[in-house]
Parts: structure tokens; sequence; C-alpha cells
């Protein structure tokens, strides 16, 4: 679990899931369909750290800052991007990442994206975040916690967008705002409530409750695009070249037998991609196909050397995976890979 005022944002299971697909899939398995979704998770993470970065100039003592939080709420989960507790009120920012010309009608509820000429209907996002607000206003009522102001911002990441207010309706003026505004709005917001609504040691108590409910949505991404374990490359791709398969050599690292590079850790990322794709445990016969292993003992070896959790003992121990916020949050995909196949795909 990350901490409260973490400055750290996690990239979404989906992300993380898509950088694995592209590092394992075999060349002839990716398609622009596989990169298109990539580059629209890539995009709406990259979009939420523009904001990060804009709240993080922001002089505002005495707030809590969660980044991407989903939450439980009678039979269904529900999303918000990030969430501000202060003393004088709760702020929910629904980030969209974007681009072109955005046309918003308030009469009509309905946002549509213009793109080179090319139409694209959205949801209202007004409407989404209002709707984060009333679920999280009854999650708050679960732990007695009534009469807190709550507000929402659409924050639209990139200045480059235009936002068209088609009925010229002053509120939407007020909640469907850029990045750049937003300290503006911000403060146009506390000053609208002057009195504490919640003491600190009650909203870091508010945080934690919340933070123990999240529960990060995992897609099915290989049901989605149809694929199988057979389309995966196995063995330990260079973490250089991304060529050929590495071989363990007598220092406890591998090498590449193409570019000589070495890596100690290259095994690391390719469990991990394993647990991405395929599940939430590992056992050392399915660590050994996947990277290619022939002795057992070097697999317990390198599995025992990742701190996993597991249980049972010897050929029939299973490993789990680590949670959300243990994964590498650096790593990604060779550019020049997904280049190199395809081409470039716009997201």
């Amino acid at each position: 679990m990350i901490s409260l005022n973490s400055n750290i944002r996690l990239k979404s299971y989906d992300l993380l899931s898509y950088e694995a697909l592209l590092r394992s899939l075999q060349g002839s398995r990716v398609d622009s369909f596989i990169i298109s979704k990539y580059r629209r998770s890539k995009a709406g993470y990259d979009g939420e750290r523009n904001v990060d970065y804009k709240l993080s100039t922001y002089p505002m003592k005495n707030c809590i800052t969660i980044k991407g939080i989903r939450l439980p709420i009678s039979s269904f989960h529900f999303q918000i991007d990030t969430l501000l507790l202060t003393k004088k009120l709760i702020i929910i920012l629904e980030i969209k990442n974007n681009r072109g010309t955005l046309h918003y009608d308030s009469k009509q509820k309905q946002l549509t994206q213009e793109v080179n000429g090319k139409l694209t209907a959205h949801k209202d996002p007004i409407l989404q975040a209002e709707a984060q607000k009333s679920h999280l206003q009854e999650l708050l009522g679960e732990y007695g916690l009534f009469g807190i102001p709550v507000e929402t911002l659409v924050v639209v990441a990139y200045p480059t967008t235009i936002i068209n207010n088609i009925t010229k309706d002053p509120a939407v003026y007020k909640n469907f705002i850029h990045n750049e505004s937003l300290h503006i709005h911000l403060n146009r917001l506390l000053e609208l409530y002057p009195n504490e609504a919640m003491p600190p040691s009650m909203m870091h108590q508010l945080g934690n409750n919340l933070l123990k409910k999240d529960t990060p949505l995992r897609s099915d991404i290989l049901k989605l695009h149809g694929l199988n374990k057979s389309d995966f490359r196995t063995g330990i791709p260079c973490t250089k070249c991304d060529f050929s398969q590495m071989v363990s050599n007598n220092h406890g690292e591998w090498r590449c037998p193409k570019c000589n590079h070495t890596d100690a850790d290259a095994h690391v990322r390719r469990i991990l991609d394993y647990f991405l794709l395929f599940g939430d445990t590992l056992t050392n016969r399915e660590c050994r196909e996947f990277l290619q292993l022939e002795s057992p003992r070097v697999a317990y070896r390198i599995l025992n050397s990742m701190n996993l959790k597991h249980t049972g003992n010897n050929s029939a121990r299973k490993y789990f995976a680590p949670s959300l916020a243990e994964y590498p949050q650096k790593l990604s995909i060779p550019e020049s890979r997904v280049q190199s196949l395809h081409g470039d795909f716009p997201y």
C-alpha cells in the first residue's frame, strides 16, 4: 500500500501489463490495436502526472493528496484520479488527457473531441465527476462523516487542448478547466468554505481508511486481445539490445551473446512480467519453462532472491505476485521494438 501524500503516482495494472506484453510478445503478434491500447493507457498516466506536477507547486498546507484510488461502494467500484483532503473540504479531480478541441454542450450533456477534423463522442466529464462525488459521499456516510463539503473539478492536462464551451454556461468555466488554471480554482474553492470541516487527525484517519479500501482494477488483457502463452517469447531477452536470449555466466550474471551486455537482475523483470501477464502465482516449473532454465535449483535460487511471499515446500511451493506498489515504476518497453515492428501509432 502506498502511503498518504506519496509523491509517486503508481502506474495502473493495465499500463504495467501492456509494457510487459510489448516486451514479451513475439513480434508477429503485436498489432496496431495492442499498441493503440498501450499508448492510450500511457497517455492517461502522463496526463495525470502533468496535473501532479502542477499540484506540487501549489502552496496548500494541511492537505492530503491521494493519487489514483478505486473504492468499493454497494456492488460496484468507482475510480478517482486525484483526491484532495483538506480541513475545509474534499476536492475530486477528474483528469482528462484528450488532445485537439473539446466541444462541451452543457444542455445536451455531451462532450465531443475534434482532432484533424475527426469527431469522437465521450462521456460527460462533469457528470462523471459528480457521480464520483455522490459515491464518495455515500462512502463517507458509512464512516459517519456527514456534512463535509465535496467539490469537483474536471482538469484538462495539456495546455494545447482547446475547451469550447458551446452554450457559454458560466458554471462550465468553473468546473471544466485547464491544468494551468488549477491554482486559481483551488483558491476559489477554499475561499468558498471558510470553516473547518475536518481536523488534521480526522483527515489522516479518513485517508488511511480509504487507502485500505483501495482495490486497483486488473483487466484481462490477454483475453481482450485473444492471446495465450504460446504467443510469448520465452527465456530472457537482452535488457539492452532486446535481441538475443541472455545466458548465465560464471559470475551470477546474465550475458547477451550478441552485444555482450551483462545484467545480474535481468530475470527479475521477466518474473514480474509473468505475474502481470499470466496470474498471481508462479511455481518452480512454470518459472523454468518461462525463463528456459534446466535446473530447478537455479529457479529456486532466483525466485527466493526476490523475497516473494510463498506457500508450500519443495515442488509444491507457489510464489505470489507483489502488490501494485511493489512493481518498479521506471520499467518500460524498448521504443525501438514498437517502432520497428509497426511504426508510430498515435494515442
